[in-house]
């Protein structure tokens, strides 16, 4: 006769249960609905997945495991969130340092635009040519409002 070891059978409480198995959910695509996160998809089959998934964790099995697992059967594309380790960590790391970045050459850009800023005077910095020029465009918008 076979004997399991105890942990083998290792029941959950139901809360625990329900915990572990949101968890995973959340952290998987839906193989059935391109797109869309397991946890929305409204198919008959995501369904059911999310019924196996409920299963494995009233058996006991963890997070990683059942995420493992579902990934095995039907691809790690469904991953909705990277791993922390090879090449997923480079999708942890791309977005940090592109934004670090991005604000830096902002931040020296604007640091540059203010050095070279002119300042400029406010009224009489006009000639009397532009000062004659600005009086005869103003009239002439004065009497194209008149006319509408």
């Amino acid at each position: 006769m076979v004997t399991m070891p105890a942990s083998a059978f290792a029941q959950v409480s139901p809360a625990e249960a329900q915990k572990t198995a949101d968890e995973a959910i959340g952290r998987l695509r839906s193989p059935f609905c391109p797109g869309l996160m397991l946890e929305v998809c409204p198919t008959t089959t995501a369904d059911a997945l999310r019924d196996s998934i409920r299963g494995m964790a009233a058996e006991g099995q963890g997070v990683k495991q059942i995420v493992e697992g579902v990934l095995a059967r039907h691809g790690e594309e469904w991953r909705a969130v990277p791993k922390r380790s090879g090449a997923g960590l480079l999708a942890w790391l791309v977005l940090p340092f592109v934004l670090l970045g991005g604000s830096v050459v902002v931040w020296t850009r604007v640091k540059a635009m203010r050095g070279q800023g002119q300042v400029y005077a406010v009224g009489g910095g006009m000639t009397d040519e532009e000062r004659t020029r600005l009086d005869a465009a103003l009239r002439e918008f004065d009497r194209g409002e008149d006319e509408a």
